[in-house]
């Protein structure tokens, strides 16, 4: 009888086998965990939007139109709390007459995930008019029907 006979313990080809097994593993939930965590970042781009929406409104009822950012920028910003831009999202929103009697606003949000755009636009629902507030991812390059509205950076 040798001295290694008594000895207990895992082979090498028993370790090999469960190293591969977490791997594998891995290699399956990285992608799923990835995912969520993209769609968590656009849904915080969304909620911020909201939040510009809610500036806007202020900026109405103060006012008396509402406003934007090629214009109001700095007002929207400092006293009506519309998102600044970051190194990661910037924001831009403008005011839309439609068939001369519905008066709204935009808002375009654009946010970098992994070096790739992804943009959103909000309508507000437009006065004297059925249109109601709502969503819609742009592609880049993508006509929005909204001066100033782009998925660009």
């Amino acid at each position: 009888m040798t001295v290694f006979a008594d000895k207990k313990g895992f082979t090498l080809i028993e370790l090999s086998i469960v190293v591969a097994i977490i791997g594998i593993l891995a290699a399956v939930a990285v992608p799923i965990f990835d995912s969520f965590s993209d769609d968590s970042k656009i849904d915080e781009l969304k909620s911020i939007m909201l939040v510009a929406a809610a500036s806007q409104e202020k900026f109405y009822l103060s006012e008396g139109r509402y406003g934007s950012t090629g214009t109001d920028k700095n007002a929207l910003i400092s006293k009506y709390a519309f998102p600044d831009d970051t190194t990661q999202m910037k924001f831009k929103t403008g005011i839309v007459v439609k068939d001369g009697v519905g008066m709204g606003y935009w808002i375009s949000g654009v946010r970098k995930i992994r070096n790739d755009l992804h943009c959103w636009l909000y309508t507000s629902s437009f006065m004297d008019t059925t249109e109601t507030t709502n969503f819609k991812e742009i592609k880049s390059g993508e006509s929005t029907g909204y001066t100033g509205a782009s998925c660009s950076w």
